[in-house]
């Protein structure tokens, strides 16, 4: 697995995308990408996926902006062009990595989400919530244009 930022990951995604604003830092970017209300599908995919996951002790995820947390996710650790989210649970331990390289003209910033599956019940979450990531994934990364 490409990165340092989970030991003995597993599973990884990456998308990229131009913005237009010059010299965009990673907390700006994740600012932008959470907005400040996400749009009203991610939040009914989220609010059901907890009510699902709940019912068996996952930890519930909040779709938010907050200064200690990147889309309700608590944030490990902080640079200018990196942000660092996530956190370990009984099925799997996961990071959301936002990174950006800014120039005067523009910035490219990406999205990375690094798994380690720790048994088959995080093999199977990861198998049945990749499309509805890769779609939130996407839609994030269009507020940073």
């Amino acid at each position: 697995m490409p990165g340092g930022y989970l030991a003995a990951a597993n599973w990884a995604d990456a998308y990229q995308t131009g913005s237009r604003i010059p010299n965009l830092d990673a907390s700006t970017a994740v600012d932008m990408m959470f907005g400040e209300r996400p749009p009203r599908w991610i939040l009914v995919l989220n609010g059901l996926r907890n009510r699902i996951v709940g019912l068996i002790g996952l930890k519930a995820g909040e779709i938010s902006v907050d200064q200690a947390q990147a889309g309700g996710f608590p944030i490990l650790s902080q640079s200018e062009d990196t942000v660092v989210a996530g956190f370990d649970d009984w099925h799997l331990d996961f990071r959301i990595v936002t990174r950006t390289a800014a120039g005067p003209e523009g910035s490219e910033v990406s999205l990375a989400t690094f798994v380690r599956r720790r048994h088959w019940f995080g093999y199977l979450y990861i198998f049945l919530i990749t499309p509805f990531h890769k779609l939130i994934v996407r839609r994030l990364l269009a507020n940073v244009k």
